[in-house]
């Protein structure tokens, strides 16, 4: 997987919080953002990785990206937020510094087919694709060990898409449907969810949308909810990994305490609001819509999919638990979707050549 003759096809998913690409067997994410270079700063001390401490040339200036960026930059700019990407020049900064990390040949032809948050407007997809077709030569430092390196990549397609068929295009194939089903993936991440709704094999824009409740809403709320019992400002970022451990504990000026029942009762509030929005899309459906599948991807499945499924299912949405799907891996599904579409592509390239 990864390469069709001599094309090399790459899967880009460009999250709200972070950026996963997949090729082949390698499968990497980083955070969604690019900054300014910081004066009299040499990288992270203790990770010399590029992947950590990733600068790339554009257009004769030095960007921080990723790792490096979050942080280390004192202006950063993140790419996806209230659920659409920023800026298409920030964009193909990010899909540049992601084809570094992953290509080794000094020369490369690739497909990329890239995915995007819903709420990014047509033309802005489109501007992103055009941009990105063609030849690129990208140079990229690493900014612990000063090794820079140079490669010269000609996209011969860049198809752009929203994120969430990158999940629907990987499951269905995974559990061997052979035909486009009608489905709504519901794709939960950092800063915004996600729904797109597939008819007949085609998106379906007036029953696809974007919310801003996302994960980062309960750990905002949590943090309001500690700030109230401790009195401190705590940054809610910094919960997240607490949120995704297994034991719900956090300690604050020495004091342990355990969040598992605010959590609990954050997130099935938040699934509550997810299953509201679900419903209003769904009575846009055309009356012969017969939504086979409901997909759940997205770092956010992890927290908030068994209450999503729990609504569903008191509101009777479904018939059943089995169809509510969740990808093996949420977090990279779109990507490996991606990649996936990416080897079509190349392929049929392949033929017509």
């Amino acid at each position: 997987m990864g390469v069709v003759g001599r094309l090399q096809a790459i899967g880009i998913d460009l999250g709200t919080s972070t950026i996963k690409i997949s090729f082949g067997t390698r499968k990497l994410r980083f955070p969604s953002v690019i900054g300014e270079p910081r004066p009299g700063f040499r990288g992270l001390i203790e990770d010399k990785s590029l992947l950590s401490n990733l600068v790339i040339e554009h257009k004769g200036r030095e960007w921080y990206v990723g790792e490096l960026a979050r942080l280390q930059s004192t202006t950063k700019r993140w790419l996806a937020r209230e659920g659409l990407v920023k800026s298409v020049e920030d964009a193909i900064i990010a899909v540049k510094a992601a084809l570094a990390l992953v290509l080794t040949q000094k020369e490369n032809y690739v497909v990329v087919t890239t995915g995007v948050p819903v709420g990014t407007g047509s033309k802005k997809m489109e501007e992103l694709g055009n941009a990105l077709k063609g030849t690129h030569t990208i140079t990229v430092k690493n900014d612990a060990t000063g090794e820079k390196r140079t490669i010269t990549v000609h996209i011969v397609a860049a198809p752009i898409l929203p994120e969430p068929y990158g999940t629907w295009y990987f499951l269905l194939r995974s559990i061997g449907e052979k035909k486009a089903r009608d489905s709504i993936i519901i794709d939960i991440g950092f800063g915004s969810t996600d729904f797109l709704t597939i008819y007949k094999g085609r998106i379906l824009g007036t029953a696809s949308g974007s919310i801003r409740e996302a994960v980062d809403t309960l750990a905002s709320r949590l943090a309001d909810w500690l700030a109230e019992q401790t009195g401190r400002f705590i940054e809610p970022e910094s919960l997240i990994q607490v949120i995704e451990s297994p034991k719900k504990l956090v300690s604050i000026s020495g004091m342990v305490y355990d969040i598992s029942k605010q959590i609990e009762e954050i997130s099935r509030f938040i699934a509550g609001i997810i299953v509201d929005r679900l419903e209003a899309l769904l009575d846009r459906l055309p009356p012969d819509a017969i939504i086979s599948y409901y997909i759940l991807t997205g770092g956010g499945s992890y927290v908030f999919g068994k209450y999503i499924r729990d609504v569903m299912l008191e509101r009777k949405l479904v018939r059943s638990a089995s169809q509510i799907l969740i990808p093996p891996d949420p977090i990279m599904a779109n990507c490996i979707g991606f990649e996936l579409i990416s080897e079509h592509y190349a392929g049929k390239l392949m033929k017509t050549s």
